[in-house]
């Protein structure tokens, strides 16, 4: 397939890849997230840069119910899809590089069902790691969650006692490198928040294979979100994807 520069910039910063889109262009063809990734269509790209993780062992977090209806007198007993159950992460502890660019992990959160389907699989849950690089630029590592797994790792120490809307913060202390899969192949997009303001560009990378969460801890999210707190996969408006094996 006859690559554009536009595809072969989306293993770099966001911004320098949407340089090329013309205000007009980006705004007939909004680029929005999640999308409906198939891997059969998607652009094997070896020469993108590697993902370089470099998370802690320990590190502590703030967990807390981000709230989109603090004007709603009901609103602390109404669950918006927009809502998520987030863990902030200690500025600098954590963070991964990518072509020689580091960007700082600021966050978490979890969707359920996932946003992103994969082969038209929808996973009950999908984690948003949101980072930060040095110009602002947004970053997010999706990671599909499965039930099944035995727990005591970070997603399931955050999962397994959420916290209510409108209910105190949690402190709790995990290991983020054991929440990652060792196998870091990507699909690889560019796109955008996945909640208002839905702003772009933001750099995609889909972890191919999925993580596990206790199926007790999984279903706690569930009940938390009865009707989910996803978004529906966007047009991908002449995107392409990327799978970048590791």
């Amino acid at each position: 397939m006859d690559l554009s520069r536009r595809t072969v910039l989306l293993g770099v910063p966001a911004l320098a890849a949407t340089a090329l889109i013309t205000p007009a262009a980006a705004a007939a063809e909004p680029h929005q997230s999640p999308i409906h990734i198939r891997s059969r269509d998607a652009v094997t790209a070896r020469d993108l840069p590697a993902l370089e993780v470099d998370y802690p062992r320990q590190v502590d977090l703030r967990v807390h119910y981000v709230r989109k209806d603090e004007k709603d007198p009901a609103g602390c007993s109404v669950r918006g899809h927009e809502e998520v159950v987030q863990a902030d992460v200690p500025a600098g502890a954590a963070g991964i590089r990518l072509g020689g660019t580091r960007y700082e992990l600021v966050q978490f959160h979890f969707h359920t069902p996932a946003e992103h389907q994969l082969d038209w699989n929808r996973f009950p849950l999908e984690q948003h790691w949101v980072h930060r690089g040095p110009n602002g630029e947004t970053l997010v590592i999706g990671l599909f969650l499965a039930p099944g797994g035995t727990g005591g790792t970070v997603q399931d120490a955050v999962l397994g006692g959420l916290p209510e809307e409108c209910g105190p913060d949690r402190q709790v202390t995990g290991d983020l490198v054991a929440a990652l899969p060792r196998d870091l192949s990507t699909f690889r997009y560019e796109g955008s928040l996945t909640t208002d303001p839905y702003s772009e560009p933001v750099s995609w990378l889909v972890l191919a294979r999925h993580g596990k969460a206790a199926a007790t801890n999984a279903k706690a999210y569930r009940r938390l979100f009865p009707e989910g707190d996803a978004r529906e996969p966007q047009p991908l408006n002449g995107r392409v994807v990327q799978y970048r094996p590791q």
